[in-house]
């Protein structure tokens, strides 16, 4: 802890020691009385606890990162999404089929075998084809075709569609918005790291301003049980009125109400921070009183605190952004996909045949051994009332998420306008709360030297110290405030935490 910072408790511990012995006529109120100097109390076990380890908020952060339910949760929402990426590029898998057929009684006894393989590819959507067949027996005239050679026939051949899934088809339109699921998955999951990492650090620094109020509270008690042996033994010697041991009493009673307030506020925020603070294995994990960091570290502004500046980072990192734009891009594809299936199907096939061995000898015909096809097929929808249905709703879509990306930009920079004021604000009460802290001090230390010199009274005494002591408390709300705002800011400006460090990063996925 700083010097600065330790002012308001050293200042706070103070307190005379009225020596016991001392006569009558040696009481600080008499002009020509000689009085012993003041002594300080120093922070002890029972104010601060001892610091065998300090939780600090990386600590905190880091947990989370590694077993917070609703990361994992998020996390688990990507490894479905690159499943879902994995079906849809399923749907460019090679297929290979087998027919076989044999007549076994009959005039005409014959075997068939037929083995085809296709291989669809998002080039235009042409579709590959080949395959094998082998006719041999004796066929009827009718069913020449199936006859071939010894050696059996090989074909290939492609289709190639000229205007319907030409530039898009159902398979690489699921291809394309399943890559785009993945994304924003992947944004989705951005969005919950944000959300967590602002969380745990403001549940980190109410802990942290519990622990201080618990130190003030703590502090506060010990002066007057420190004060209260040596009030009494001036009240035995005749030099203090017996009501200020009364009153001292009636303020120590005050005191502790204070310290068993602070104590269960500090175990409230403890639960509460514990959520975030987690064991390896995911259970929550309280921290203990002796974790808590002797103080607020000094609060220092960021270095982007121009608006405009600011809002443009906020806008090209938010990962809310990042998600609309792409169900946008899965919007748009829908609507081309309908726009598409309004289209009619015209698809140009090429493919040929060659027949390979000598001709059977019992056929009466002749093989025709090379062939060369081409084909044209025509598909022309009639009502296309599923496609304009999908064009309407894919259309009315679009405007809606074009409105919510406006209302995300807007609430963004509203968020970034409101945390730039706040931190402003914070870094302010900073300032002001610690001069009023150092004016209560000073007021206590003269109230205090009033009231040796018999020119004051003991309730003024303790009105001075709760005043000094709800001052430095001021103090470490002020920096609550802040620390809390700075966690408001990295979440405005979307400033993602290293797993590895303390640097920022930018969303990974675009």
């Amino acid at each position: 802890m700083n010097r600065r910072a330790c002012l308001w408790l050293s200042t706070l511990l103070c307190a005379s020691l009225a020596q016991a012995g001392t006569h009558h006529g040696a009481a600080g109120k008499h002009a020509g009385g000689e009085r012993k100097p003041r002594q300080r109390l120093e922070i002890s076990a029972d104010s601060l606890p001892a610091r065998s380890r300090v939780l600090t908020l990386d600590t905190v952060v880091h947990s989370a990162l590694e077993s917070f339910p609703s990361l994992i949760a998020a996390a688990r929402r990507k490894d479905m999404a690159a499943g879902e990426k994995l079906a849809a590029e399923g749907g460019f898998d090679t297929s290979v089929k087998l027919f076989t057929r044999a007549d076994v009684v009959g005039i005409y006894q014959n075997q068939i075998v037929d083995l085809g393989i296709e291989q669809p590819t998002p080039y235009w959507g042409t579709t590959f084809f080949g395959g094998y067949r082998l006719g041999s027996g004796k066929f009827a005239i009718y069913d020449a075709k199936a006859t071939t050679a010894e050696g059996g026939e090989f074909r290939a051949g492609l289709t190639i569609p000229l205007w319907r899934n030409r530039t898009i088809d159902r398979r690489r339109a699921s291809l394309a918005q399943a890559e785009l699921a993945q994304l924003i998955a992947h944004h989705e999951y951005d969005t919950v790291l944000l959300e967590l990492q602002r969380i745990a650090a403001q549940r980190y620094w109410d802990w942290v301003l519990a622990g201080q109020r618990l130190a003030a509270a703590r502090a506060l008690l010990r002066i007057a049980e420190t004060r209260d042996a040596g009030l009494r033994a001036r009240i035995t010697s005749g030099d203090l009125p017996a009501i200020d041991a009364t009153d001292n009493q009636r303020a120590i009673l005050e005191r502790r109400e204070r310290v068993v307030a602070a104590e269960r506020l500090l175990e409230q925020t403890a639960i509460q921070l514990s959520l975030y603070l987690r064991t390896p294995d995911g259970e929550p994990q309280l921290p203990a009183p002796d974790d808590l960091p002797e103080g607020f570290p000094e609060p220092r502004l960021p270095e982007r605190m121009q608006l405009g500046s600011a809002i443009d980072e906020a806008m090209s990192r938010r990962p809310e952004l990042k998600r609309l734009e792409h169900q946008r891009k899965n919007a748009e594809i829908d609507r081309d996909l309908a726009h598409n299936q309004r289209q009619p199907a015209i698809d140009l096939t090429v493919s040929g045949a060659q027949d390979v061995g000598v001709d059977p000898l019992t056929q009466y015909y002749e093989i025709n051994r090379s062939q060369v096809f081409l084909g044209v097929s025509v598909d022309l929808p009639v009502q296309q009332r599923v496609a304009s249905g999908k064009i309407a709703s894919s259309e009315a879509n679009l405007d809606r998420i074009a409105a919510d990306i406006q209302l995300a930009g807007d609430r963004i920079a509203a968020e970034v306008k409101d945390v730039l004021s706040a931190l402003n604000a914070a870094i302010k009460r900073v300032q002001i709360a610690r001069q009023h802290r150092e004016t209560a001090v000073q007021m206590e230390e003269g109230e205090r030297t009033r009231y040796e010199l018999g020119d004051s009274n003991l309730m003024f005494v303790n009105q001075r110290e709760l005043a000094s002591g709800d001052a430095a408390i001021l103090v470490a709300e002020a920096m609550n405030s802040f620390f809390k705002s700075m966690a408001d800011y990295r979440y405005a400006l979307g400033q993602l935490q290293q797993e590895d460090g303390h640097e920022t990063r930018k969303a990974r996925y675009d």
